[in-house]
């Protein structure tokens, strides 16, 4: 991993933990690098990790059945992936553009 991702990730894993929250959902770090557990307020869990950030997967756990409410969860949280990463884009690129300047 180079160093630009050892400086992004944290402020990745902030801005998700934030964006979890409106959805009262809650982010916990596994012991294995790059690994978190996702879970709802329908108690539904999800993997989410990485092997090369920032291509990130997300895994639905079966521990019950899945609802039309799992579904919603999913892509709020594929949704706020998405964001969160894109707002780190953003912010790599201005400040690329501000240090060339």
């Amino acid at each position: 991993m180079d160093s630009t991702a050892n400086k992004i990730i944290p402020e990745f894993e902030k801005l998700f933990r934030q964006k979890l929250q409106l959805n009262n959902c809650k982010l916990r770090k596994k012991r294995q690098e790059n690994n978190y557990e996702i879970t709802t307020p329908a108690q539904d869990i999800f993997l989410m990790y990485w092997c090369e950030f920032p291509e990130i997967k997300l895994i639905y756990q079966a521990i019950g059945i899945r609802t039309q409410q799992t579904a919603v969860y999913e892509r709020a949280i594929l949704s706020h992936i998405n964001s969160c990463l894109s707002i780190l884009q953003e912010t790599i690129a201005i400040n690329t553009l501000s240090t060339q300047n």
